[in-house]
């Protein structure tokens, strides 16, 4: 027997126009793309989401290395640092400890941040 894992194609030129785009580096704090760039607004929505999810988590973990386009997201990487202290390569390579430790420093809020409080 055989297991096969299929993702959905990501193509422009599709009526929906879904280009491939990176949201957000796994390795950075901020968006990947330029203010004046398609998309800027969703990345930044997505850093957000990161806040979020570091606060709900107490700085445990948030989902980074946002890409595909603006209907379908894939290949996420979840950070932490939990496991990575505890000598336990839990979510692979893309799992960047250093990217947890400092999110708080570098994290810029955004007016989606701000709107919570």
């Amino acid at each position: 027997s055989a297991v096969y894992l299929l993702e959905e194609q990501v193509t422009s030129g599709t009526p929906n126009d879904q280009t491939f785009m990176k949201f957000i580096h796994n390795k950075d704090y901020g968006p990947s793309l330029d203010e004046d760039e398609y998309s800027y607004d969703l990345a930044i929505f997505l850093l957000f989401t990161q806040h979020i999810q570091y606060e709900k988590t107490e700085g445990l973990a948030f989902i980074s290395d946002y890409q595909g386009s603006t209907e379908l997201l894939t290949d996420p990487q979840i950070l932490t640092h939990c496991s990575v202290n505890e000598g336990i390569d839990l979510f692979g390579d893309g799992n960047i400890a250093s990217v947890v430790d400092n999110f708080k420093a570098r994290h810029l809020c955004n007016h989606y941040c701000k709107w919570p409080g």
